[in-house]
């Protein structure tokens, strides 16, 4: 076996570390100046020279590709609580819309910068607010799947659902970050009752009910499920 080069290991620790900082420097500029990536302007919040900040990042592409990044992992984490079993579904839903207007609330110019924005490189066109809509509405795919397979229905309304959701939800909150004319939390109230009567409709009207303020799985409905067609011995 080839023998780990401890020396390596650490320089490419610092190497990831001081990207990091950068990566942080870049929001900081962003936040400070507008929605334009400007080099000078993150070197300067780095404390830095532009030719030490290219010794980590090949061009501004690269330093882009990593701001989209940030986005997609940013947007995961916030919406991951959303994915809770335990709680019901309509503090689920409300969970996962102020997720993402917080997201934008705290980091507006950042997404408006990857918004607006494509790194560069065919690997790339899927990064940052493309990629996280994406995995949101994967996830929201597999969630409704979930459900509607317990509630006896036709699985394949889940993945236009979950993305016609997504789509509603990122169209209204970039109307939100540009107007302002509501604050965060009334948005979040009609919002998360917009999506409640999607999803609560759609069950409605192939006959299935689902109580928006009690924790209820998929499975807590495939037992109930069972419980009420089990034939008395």
């Amino acid at each position: 076996m080839r023998p780990v080069d401890g020396r390596s290991q650490r320089w490419s620790s610092h190497r990831a570390a001081r990207r990091e900082e950068f990566v942080e420097a870049a929001l900081r500029a962003l936040a400070r100046h507008g929605p334009e990536l400007r080099v000078e302007q993150v070197a300067a919040e780095a404390g830095v020279s532009k030719p030490v900040l290219y010794r980590h990042f090949t061009d501004k592409a690269h330093l882009l590709a990593a701001l989209h990044d940030r986005v997609a992992v940013l947007l995961m984490e916030r919406l991951e609580p959303a994915l809770d079993p335990d709680d019901p579904p309509h503090l689920r839903i409300r969970t996962g819309v102020d997720a993402f207007l917080s997201l934008l609330e705290e980091h507006p110019n950042l997404y408006l910068l990857v918004s607006r924005t494509v790194p560069a490189g065919a690997t790339n066109e899927g990064e940052g607010v493309r990629a996280g809509k994406e995995l949101a509405a994967q996830a929201l795919t597999q969630l409704f799947d979930d459900y509607l397979h317990a509630y006896g229905l036709d699985t394949r309304g889940a993945a236009p659902m979950a993305h016609s959701v997504v789509g509603m939800v990122h169209s209204t909150a970039e109307w939100w970050l540009e107007k302002r004319s509501m604050s965060r939390q009334e948005v979040v109230d009609h919002l998360s009752e917009t999506v409640w009567d999607c999803l609560d409709g759609y069950l409605r009207r192939r006959g299935a009910r689902l109580d928006p303020d009690t924790p209820t799985s998929p499975d807590d409905v495939l037992v109930a499920r069972a419980e009420h067609t089990r034939t008395p011995d």
